[in-house]
């Protein structure tokens, strides 16, 4: 008995890259629409955060149809500070509001890194887990 992820995205294993750019037509498309209404302040902030959230749930389910943590997870985590930095950069320049003004978007930034770095070791580390007792069974 294997553990089998039956997502298609698992499935099909799509990589960090794609699910970059995935990410990142989200985010673009959130913040198009923030600037075709108009609205105010920091919302593009909120749609870039949206897409970042998207990626690290994406990625973490992702990463159980991978064998290696090192092979997939690792590199994951350097496209995942890409990201971050385009869509920060991208959501600074159309709101015009740096995020070190915005109190609440930085602790949301924080709390998402933190989310995303404990939960993907979390997911690895309970793949192991299992995999371990199905061996010794």
């Amino acid at each position: 008995m294997n553990l089998e992820v039956n997502f298609t995205l698992a499935k099909h294993r799509i990589g960090p890259l794609t699910q970059v750019a995935i990410a990142l037509g989200l985010g673009w498309g959130g913040m198009l629409v923030c600037k075709l209404f108009n609205l105010a302040g920091a919302a593009p902030y909120f749609a870039a955060f949206i897409a970042i959230i998207f990626y690290a749930l994406l990625n973490t389910v992702v990463s159980l149809a991978h064998a290696s943590f090192f092979k997939y997870t690792v590199p994951s985590y350097y496209t995942f500070i890409g990201l971050l930095v385009v869509l920060l950069l991208t959501a600074r320049y159309i709101s015009g509001i740096s995020i070190w003004k915005l109190e609440e978007y930085r602790m949301m930034l924080l709390s998402i890194v933190l989310f995303y770095a404990i939960a993907s070791i979390l997911v690895r580390a309970v793949k192991l887990i299992y995999e371990a007792a199905l061996n010794d069974y």
